[in-house]
């Protein structure tokens, strides 16, 4: 496979022209008929798909009478011909924000048939954060919709090593002698499940019930069918040494490393590749996972993820111990490793022969380190030696809510890097969101990538992006998606994800950022997304009940107010110093009148509501303690992270509904009396953010779960409320 991704371009002509046979799928029970009544519910009988047995990925529309043919070489290829032939001829979609998907009185005419070719095989999707910040408390309604975007954005090589873990690690412990509690102080709870399998913390958040472990065992095998029916190959989790700290006193004559602290944590212990427990382990975790979820190629894991003790370690060989205890259970193996920091380590990647491993450069988009890119501040000059590798956009850091793209990154990113010296062993395009739910213009624009020969014409690919995704051509909405993409889409330099808002960090009189590793300054003059939302209410006749667009405005409005609250932040802080307590009453009144608006504002759709997110952890429980355990894990995952006062706090801030009101006014309302009892000479209390945060969290509070259908009544409602004096503090 990896010979045939070095010499692409001559391999897919070669293919194409030695197509063998085509099988017509006529089932109605069959996968892609499902999809089709999903997305074109009232044509899907007027749509027949065409297996054509093929090396390469490509799709093709013709249309034959009544009929619209889809032919490819797979599910996933077919799935992808289904969402151009949406996006170009019904102008509809599908996404986690909003949904356009307008009935249809008959299917548009193919004048000439289509053909396109994947230029890229391999087409990756996910993070392990991605499963915990975004995914944790999933249900297998949310996982079918989900799995079906992927296949409709020809994505072949999704990430599945999370949730089914819990599982496999018991039955890998229980060979080795485990006691069930033994095992349980091992296994995190649901929303820690990402950062044990990537070492960095163990038992946190636990323990949970067997019966949430056979319920992410069934869903997982769920999710692998469906998958593996669309064609898919699913990355599963490899061994790579990590065992639990107990086993240092269990098996006392193995050479099991204490690897040090991760923040606030203790790291999971390392088990050295070269002890003979090594591939005892190993073979036993393979077969209980294979039991469970059958053989993959790719194996995803981490050793030494963000830091972790390799002190005496010889890296390059214990790097070929993992890939051959992998192998032993799988020939084809395949070694899925993250790019991200100083991992994986030129020691790591000598230790392993081109073909064994495949690097995700995690943050390509933004921090390249592939090494055709020295101004990026993670250039590696090596790159990744000859091994190939992935090209990935990470547009979301911690699931945090907030408008951003790099939009000419995406659109030239990996063009440029397959014609560099250093980029010749690229073979794929991805993207590897910590959260998602938020911006999926980054992932239309990402996955196209996989479809073409040559970069994007920004402008040009924001006009059609437009038309699909509010289902016509308007004018007033085509300018309000340039104006953003001129702006906040296209973010100029290696940001984390989203601009933070003020309005979620603890307060202070200076603020650079809400969470430890990220950044408040904006990058774009904010009165470009006060003028793109004049755009978007200008064509509420036109487009007021499509989903899509009541979503935009929403979460433009939700933009501008963000935007503008740290220019009164400035506002109050300039007051505080100047003594000035009329102004300085003043702006922090308004500041909290802004963050109880912003909180009806989101109110208006459950993609900003704090109570679907608890509902959701509210379902996975088995008893109301499981319950419980669950909705505290949520509600601190979000606000502290961790249970001690630490740096991770705010990383996975969310503006949502909810939070806004109950958590953030709140603490901002104290912070505004602390320094009112200042300016009156009196010396207050210092204010314990940390014990605040706890109590929200251990609160027991309800929150709504269903929104209040008004969003383009409340959007217009604050933008008559805010534009003129936005206009005023921007352009004086």
């Amino acid at each position: 496979m990896m010979s045939y991704i070095k010499s692409k371009n001559t391999t897919f002509f070669i293919l194409f022209i030695s197509c063998l046979c085509t099988t017509i799928i006529h089932a109605k029970e069959s996968n892609l008929q499902r999809l089709a009544n999903k997305m074109v519910p009232n044509q899907a009988k007027n749509i027949v798909f065409e297996r054509v047995v093929n090396e390469t990925d490509f799709f093709e529309l013709e249309t034959k009478g009544k009929k619209l043919i889809i032919r490819g070489n797979n599910g996933i290829s077919m799935a992808r011909g289904l969402n151009h032939y949406m996006r170009y001829y019904l102008h509809s979609t599908t996404s986690w924000t909003g949904h356009n998907l307008s009935y249809t009185s008959s299917l548009p005419i193919i004048k000439e048939k289509i053909h396109v070719n994947a230029t890229l095989p391999l087409r990756y999707y996910l993070n392990y954060c991605t499963y915990s910040y975004s995914m944790a408390f999933w249900n297998w309604t949310q996982w079918e919709d989900e799995i079906d975007r992927m296949a409709m954005q020809g994505i072949n090589m999704p990430l599945v090593a999370v949730i089914g873990q819990y599982a496999v690690w018991q039955n890998t412990l229980r060979r080795l002698g485990y006691s069930e509690k033994e095992i349980l102080d091992f296994l995190p709870g649901a929303g820690y499940e990402a950062w044990w399998l990537m070492g960095n913390l163990e038992k946190f958040g636990g323990p949970v019930s067997q019966q949430f472990i056979e319920r992410q065992t069934k869903l997982q095998k769920k999710m692998l069918d469906r998958m593996r029916e669309y064609g898919m190959e699913p990355v599963l989790q490899g061994f790579y040494g990590m065992v639990p700290n107990s086993m240092i006193t269990k098996f006392p004559n193995a050479d099991i490393r204490d690897a040090g602290k991760w923040i606030t944590y203790q790291r999971p212990a390392f088990l050295v590749p070269s002890d003979p427990l090594f591939t005892k382990v190993a073979q036993i975790f393979y077969e209980e996972q294979e039991k469970l979820f059958g053989k993959s190629r790719y194996y995803g894991g981490d050793p030494f993820h963000e830091g972790g003790n390799s002190e005496g370690i010889n890296i390059t060989e214990a790097a070929s111990d993992i890939y051959k205890a992998m192998k032993a259970n799988n020939p084809d193996a395949i070694w899925v490793l993250q790019g991200w920091g100083a991992n994986p380590s030129y020691a790591l990647l000598k230790g392993l022969k081109h073909g064994e491993a495949l690097i995700l450069d995690l943050m390509s988009c933004a921090r390249p380190q592939w090494g055709g890119e020295p101004s990026s501040q993670s250039h590696r000059e090596g790159g990744y030696l000859d091994h190939n590798w992935i090209w990935c956009a990470l547009p979301n850091l911690g699931g945090r809510i907030g408008m951003y793209g790099k939009l000419h990154s995406y659109a030239t990113g990996v063009i440029k890097a397959e014609h560099h010296p250093k980029g010749k062993y690229v073979c794929g395009v991805g993207t590897t969101p910590e959260g998602i739910g938020t911006n999926p213009i980054d992932y239309d624009m990402v996955y196209d990538m996989a479809w073409r020969t040559d970069s994007i014409d920004v402008k040009n690919w924001i006009a059609n992006y437009t038309t699909y995704r509010y289902g016509s051509s308007n004018n007033n909405s085509k300018a309000a998606m340039q104006q953003l993409s001129t702006s906040v889409y296209n973010c100029p330099w290696a940001a984390d994800g989203p601009q933070e808002s003020y309005f979620c960090a603890r307060p202070s009189l200076k603020i650079d950022r809400t969470s430890s590793w990220g950044t408040a300054h904006l990058y774009y003059q904010p009165i470009n997304v006060l003028q793109a939302l004049e755009h978007l209410l200008k064509a509420e006749n036109e487009l007021k009940e499509i989903d899509t667009y009541r979503y935009d405005v929403v979460d433009v409005t939700r933009q501008v107010l963000a935007d503008y609250g740290k220019y009164i932040h400035k506002c109050i802080a300039d007051a505080y110093y100047e003594k000035n307590t009329e102004k300085f009453d003043f702006y922090t009144s308004k500041f909290l009148q802004m963050i109880s608006d912003q909180d009806l504002l989101l109110s208006t759709r459950k993609e900003f509501l704090l109570g679907e997110f608890i509902r959701q952890a509210d379902a996975c429980g088995a008893d109301p303690m499981e319950k419980r355990m669950f909705i505290n894990n949520a509600k601190r995952q979000i606000t502290t992270w961790a249970s001690v006062n630490s740096s991770l706090h705010e990383y996975a801030h969310k503006e949502w509904n909810g939070i806004l009101s109950t958590l953030y006014a709140p603490r901002w309302k104290a912070y505004f009396n602390y320094l009112r009892a200042k300016l009156k000479g009196k010396n207050p209390k210092e204010i314990d953010f940390f014990t605040m945060e706890t109590d929200w969290i251990e609160s027991q509070e309800e929150f709504p779960a269903v929104p209040i259908k008004k969003e383009i009544e409340i959007a217009k409602t604050i933008y008559h409320n805010y534009a003129n004096e936005i206009k005023q503090a921007y352009l004086k």
